[in-house]
């Protein structure tokens, strides 16, 4: 199921321009990351994708390895030499207190439901050692309420920061940093280029670019102006909060 599930995404290509922003993406959220935690360690990345983050992370000085779904992306990954468990999740293919960091990059909205995305922050309590790091990166629905349907399919879980907040606290977890990004872009930029967002969203757009063969121009702008948080939860060093939920 899970190679033709994501079949599409796994034969998609890179330009050379959106190999270069996913670069600075990825190495903006490791810079995120390096606030809070730094290597050595051991660091598990759920769905790699095409594997951007995989190689930096390893020159940053993390023990990586990867859970992928898709049988394609993780043989990809493998011929490159790094190491993947092809797992549908949760639950997760890992070890109690096996790692020291979780890293998620838009894998939360996939979950077929409330009971799947609480699992998952379950899964990765027991994962992580105490005092791990678990860095989530979600879209933000409430920005993105069209587009968060239209981009993907297998987008079942609405993600908003307050949800998200709500969720990771009752799982237990902490929440050190909550940041939002559009690509490598934050703060002032960020604001700029939310701003030129509404521009690709006014009343008729869609209809224009239909008229004028457009639309997929339009869908990758877009993309590109897609806006998303980054949550940076910690496990507490001793975990005795009493409402702490299981997994069902």
């Amino acid at each position: 199921m899970a190679d033709t599930f994501y079949r599409s995404f796994s034969e998609r290509t890179l330009t050379h321009f959106g190999d270069e922003r996913r670069n600075r993406t990825e190495q903006s959220r490791l810079a995120l990351l390096s606030r809070h935690t730094t290597p050595p360690g051991e660091m598990v990345e759920i769905g790699p994708g095409h594997g951007t983050l995989c190689q930096l992370a390893i020159d940053s000085g993390w023990t990586y390895r990867a859970i992928e779904a898709s049988s394609i992306l993780a043989e990809k990954l493998r011929s490159n030499g790094i190491s993947v468990t092809e797992a549908w999740i949760p639950p997760f293919p890992e070890a109690n207190e096996s790692c020291d960091v979780i890293y998620a990059d838009q894998v939360l909205e996939h979950m077929s439901g409330i009971d799947d995305a609480r699992l998952f922050v379950s899964e990765a309590l027991r994962v992580l050692r105490p005092n791990g790091v678990l860095f989530v990166v979600v879209p933000d629905y409430l920005k993105e309420r069209t587009f968060f349907w239209d981009v993907d399919y297998t987008h079942n879980f609405v993600t908003t920061e307050r949800r998200v907040r709500q969720l990771l606290y009752d799982g237990g977890f902490e929440i050190s940093e909550v940041v939002r990004s559009i690509g490598a872009a934050t703060g002032i930029t960020r604001d700029f280029l939310a701003a030129g967002s509404l521009l690709v969203n006014v009343p008729g757009i869609d209809a224009l670019s239909r008229y004028t063969g457009t639309e997929e121009l339009l869908f990758r702008v877009r993309k590109n102006l897609f806006e998303t948080l980054a949550f940076v939860a910690r496990k507490p060093k001793k975990d005795d909060r009493p409402h702490i939920f299981q997994g069902s």
